[in-house]
């Protein structure tokens, strides 16, 4: 099964948009224990349904917690606890993708050449796998614009792929 390390943005907003369980059967979901202080610690566990989901996913071993290890390469500009980790974290894992929605992990990902992934194109790629329908994929995008931080371009690239596959295009670009 595949690997997915995920930092704090990326595990919140799969479970806002109810996607995380899908994500978790689909791969090995691993993250550092800095995000999940962040994304499921006690106080938040009574406040947010979403960080009690995560809480219970790592509970149950679907999300598993690892340490990133002592040896830290210096990275290129400043991470928070969690993104740091993870990066970290993802680097020592090889051949795992890197779930991240922070630009400047983005931007370390790019550096150490980590394949990253935004939350954007993992529910795309849930869509095209037939792990999710249509209209969850479409809702999650739409949801995905309003609680997330990303350019109306990567939304609407979203949008565009979900429906070249749902009309039967994907991958076949011979008319654009």
């Amino acid at each position: 099964m595949a690997r997915i390390v995920a930092d704090s943005s990326a595990l919140i907003l799969l479970a806002k948009c109810s996607l995380l369980e899908s994500v978790c059967d689909l791969f090995d979901v691993i993250v550092p224990s800095a995000v999940i202080l962040e994304a499921a610690s006690e106080d938040l566990v009574k406040n947010y349904p979403d960080a009690a989901l995560i809480s219970d996913l790592a509970s149950k071993g679907l999300i598993e917690v690892q340490r990133p290890g002592s040896e830290r390469p210096s990275l290129p500009l400043s991470l928070h606890k969690g993104e740091e980790e993870a990066l970290l974290l993802a680097i020592k894992l090889d051949r795992s993708l890197f779930a991240t929605d922070d630009g400047k992990a983005i931007k370390a990902a790019r550096f150490y050449n980590v394949p990253f992934i935004i939350t954007p194109k993992i529910v795309v790629d849930l869509f095209r796998l037939e792990k999710i329908s249509f209209k969850k994929a479409r809702g999650s995008i739409e949801k995905l614009s309003k609680i997330g931080r990303y350019s109306p371009d990567i939304i609407a690239d979203a949008l565009i792929s979900l429906m070249e596959k749902q009309n039967g295009k994907a991958n076949n670009h011979k008319d654009t």
